[in-house]
């Protein structure tokens, strides 16, 4: 098989994997996976907000999910790993399901574009962007942008270091899409250069001490025997 058939079938399998866990892990508050290979199979983490409800009662639901990521996925010896997200608020998948809950809800893209935006700021983030379009009210699509801050829209720090997010929300005029994109407050980015002053090593006091008073023995010595 070509090299570039199989770069394909290995993003298409993580693409079917994360459409999965979306589905599957999204009242839970989703964030994300990292997937690795180890020496005794396949290390699965996974960043959600609420980890009580991805393991469940007696471990059911994180046992569950195992053997259905071995049979549907074909992953060898899946170990999960749950990782709670210290501040939903920077995460971009776990944004954009809130806003579009809340769309659903009845809450005006507009004002909870504006929410959304301060929160995410507030939490200590560089940048966001948030983008809802589709059918928000009416039969027309419109598009509603909301932007603060820095952030990458392009290159390795785009895909890297930002966090996207995407959700739908099924409203009565029709389906509405939720774009969200956060640039975390602790990245440092190739183009940032920081420059250190350098500082001038300080002689020790107690020397120079010494040898002030050492010569002010000998001048005072000197004078003693002129003197005499």
């Amino acid at each position: 098989m070509p090299i570039e058939r199989t770069f394909i079938k290995r993003g298409l399998k993580r693409v079917e994997l994360e459409t999965f866990l979306v589905q599957e892990l999204g009242q839970a508050g989703y964030g994300g996976v990292d997937v690795r290979r180890v020496p005794t199979g396949t290390r699965v983490t996974l960043y959600v907000d609420r980890p009580g409800m991805v393991i469940g009662r007696k471990g059911r639901s994180i046992k569950l999910l195992t053997e259905e990521l071995e049979k549907r996925f074909g992953l060898e010896n899946p170990q999960i790993e749950v990782v709670e997200i210290p501040k939903p608020e920077l995460s971009g998948p776990i944004m954009a399901k809130r806003i579009a809950f809340a769309l659903e809800r009845g809450v005006s893209a507009r004002r909870i574009g504006h929410i959304m935006t301060r929160r995410i700021m507030e939490a200590g983030a560089r940048g966001v962007e948030i983008t809802i379009s589709g059918r928000i009210a009416g039969e027309r699509s419109r598009r509603e942008r909301f932007y603060k801050g820095y952030i990458s829209k392009a290159g390795e720090p785009a895909e890297k270091l930002v966090s996207h997010g995407y959700a739908e929300a099924k409203l009565k005029p029709g389906v509405a899409g939720v774009k969200v994109s956060i640039m975390p407050p602790d990245v440092s980015l190739p183009d940032e250069i920081k420059i250190e002053e350098e500082t001038k090593p300080m002689e020790p006091s107690g020397s120079v001490a010494a040898g002030e008073e050492i010569e002010s023995r000998s001048d005072e010595g000197g004078k003693e025997d002129g003197d005499t």
